[in-house]
């Protein structure tokens, strides 16, 4: 499975964004109390690709399967609006990474819209895998997490 990924570079910047809309085949409230959980990455969103998080006081500490550890600073959790938003401030290939999560829901169903902008767009390759990877697992959790509730 590949989801759309609408991908702007901008070389001025030297700051890229790429943007994936992600259907997925549960309830919006079910999908946004899976992103809202941001300790739980790693069981609710990524598992696998995730390993474990650790706590910090307004930030968490993602261990992924390759050994890679990012530290992400929370800017905001907005239950209103069903947004996340978190700064990678450690640990990751890039100087500048910022992510946005969206539960939005509309007359074609639930979708989870995250953005994800970085520095330099040199690692325009690595970030396009890695969203991708990430995405298609998203969904597949979701999906899964969501039916076994019926």
């Amino acid at each position: 499975m590949t989801l759309p990924m609408q991908i702007d570079l901008n070389d001025a910047t030297g700051i890229s964004a790429m943007t994936v809309d992600i259907p997925v085949d549960a309830g919006a409230a079910f999908v946004w109390d899976a992103v809202r959980d941001i300790y739980a990455v790693h069981k609710r969103l990524i598992p696998g690709a995730a390993v474990a998080v650790d706590q910090e006081p307004g930030a968490r500490i993602v261990t992924f399967a390759n050994g890679m550890k990012a530290t992400e600073r929370i800017l905001e959790l907005d239950d209103d609006a069903r947004r996340l938003v978190y700064q990678t401030t450690e640990g990751a290939p890039v100087t500048h990474h910022l992510g946005t999560m969206v539960v939005r829901e509309d007359d074609t169903g639930v979708h989870l819209v995250w953005t994800t902008e970085f520095a330099p767009a040199s690692q325009h390759d690595w970030a396009t895998s890695l969203m991708n990877e990430f995405a298609e697992l998203m969904k597949k959790t979701l999906d899964a997490a969501y039916a076994s509730q019926l």
